[in-house]
């Protein structure tokens, strides 16, 4: 018998696997239908994956902007859709992964969630709905983004998710008008307190992640890359607009230091006679007025609403953060296992507190004073290599978004949602390659 050559068999291969996933999808329309078109659609991206890698990375980044699990609400034999998300953009990146290989120097934080897994199996006080697949679950989930951080991109293409990271809250805008206008998804969301907030295709802290991101990424690529300049100045005042509408005040409270010292970099250089920049200047101070003017009544809702021991309403969180310590008090070194956090709300706490909306808190109830220590020395020392290759004109702006960074995850999930995590990991990761490698070589410099 003939045996076909190796240049056959790859497409044989590939389209009886194509088939069976098919044949599938179509079995599973008649039960789930959306759950089966998604499916088609990885399908298709899967294939497109095998042929041009590279190019499947930008809707995958595209979708980020997207809380797919607030809009679709099904699950698949017990899976949530986050879950199932999560694993079809890696299936989508792993021919990238193989085509362009891994940064194995960034490996810190997978590493840090490694001994947090080990310290949960060996040494942690397991919460009593804790789980072994709820362990596994949650390690899977909080290693994946840090993969992307690994890619080793090709430069342009680096610098093209760099630019769509800034767009990613206008993406998420235009995304939730179309669902609102199907009567799929609201595009506002009204509080308790009368508090009105713009959530696009997200909730409004979620969208609020996007637009952080999205103006501190703007700022530092606008010195970085001051040809582009005028691009990254427009994102930057409509992803501000965003951040306002979302009427979420941590993000802004976090990336104050960046902000002032941008006003400080642009005065100075004013004065040393760079008067074209009395545009810029002049317009961020309009935006900002007209943003305060426009919020104000919003802001005040949200903080003066209701009476609380801290005199501003923190949306529950001195209450959460009490619970989770009170929680994990009695296992301070390993904590109470990776995961054990999200049903550690027995129902005294708001059902939004699904985790503490504090990082340290969080981490540090799952795995302790270990784990929570090796996590954040591991970011930093991540952190630290990328400072080192930066250009000298941006240290500054990078270190007061890192800044910005770890005060955010005071207040928020910045690690543990797909719409902070992701676009950060890849931003650090476009941000190194830009800075290492020869704009007409891909060859790296340092």
């Amino acid at each position: 018998m003939t045996e076909l050559p190796i240049h056959v068999k790859k497409p044989v291969y590939y389209g009886i696997v194509f088939l069976i996933i098919a044949i599938l999808m179509g079995v599973a329309a008649v039960y789930q239908p959306i759950i089966s078109l998604m499916g088609m659609v990885v399908l298709l991206l899967l294939a497109l994956s095998v042929h041009n890698p590279e190019i499947v990375s930008y809707p995958v980044l595209i979708s980020t902007a997207i809380s797919i699990n607030y809009i679709i609400t099904a699950n698949v034999g017990g899976i949530e859709i986050i879950s199932l998300y999560k694993l079809g953009i890696l299936i989508l990146l792993i021919p990238c992964m193989l085509q362009n290989g891994l940064r194995l120097k960034f490996v810190y934080p997978i590493a840090a969630f490694t001994i947090m897994l080990f310290l949960t199996i060996f040494f942690s006080d397991w919460h009593p709905k804790m789980t072994t697949s709820l362990t596994f679950k949650a390690f899977i989930g909080l290693t994946l983004p840090f993969f992307f951080l690994m890619i080793k991109w090709k430069r342009e293409t680096a610098k093209r998710h760099i630019q769509i990271l800034c767009l990613l809250p206008l993406i998420s805008v235009a995304t939730g008008i179309v669902l609102q206008l199907a009567h799929v998804y609201s595009f506002l969301n009204v509080e308790f307190t009368g508090a009105v907030r713009v959530q696009g295709a997200n909730i409004a802290p979620h969208l609020a992640m996007l637009a952080f991101l999205g103006i501190t990424i703007a700022l530092m690529e606008s010195k970085r890359e001051p040809e582009r300049a005028k691009f990254y100045y427009c994102t930057l005042a409509s992803n501000f607009a965003i951040l306002i509408a979302t009427g979420t005040r941590g993000p802004i409270l976090a990336m104050l230091a960046m902000v002032v010292y941008y006003f400080y970099d642009m005065v100075k250089a004013y004065i040393k006679g760079k008067l074209i920049l009395i545009i810029p200047l002049v317009c961020s101070l309009a935006l900002i007025s007209g943003a305060v003017y426009v919020q104000w009544d919003n802001m005040t809702k949200r903080s003066f609403e209701r009476e609380t021991g801290t005199g501003i309403d923190l949306s529950g969180r001195t209450e959460a953060w009490t619970y989770f310590l009170k929680g994990v008090q009695d296992s301070p070194l390993a904590g109470r296992g990776l995961g054990a956090v999200t049903v550690a709300n027995d129902g005294s706490l708001y059902e939004g507190f699904v985790v503490p909306h504090n990082e340290y808190i969080r981490f540090y109830y799952d795995a302790g004073y270990i784990g929570c220590i090796a996590l954040f020395f591991s970011l930093f020392i991540v952190f630290v290599m990328i400072y080192r290759v930066v250009p000298p004109r941006i240290k500054i702006y990078y270190a007061a978004f890192i800044l910005a960074f770890f005060l955010y995850s005071f207040s928020d999930n910045t690690l543990s949602t797909v719409q902070f995590i992701i676009p950060f990991c890849w931003y650090l990761n476009g941000l190194y390659i830009q800075s290492t490698t020869n704009p007409n070589k891909e060859e790296v410099i340092r």
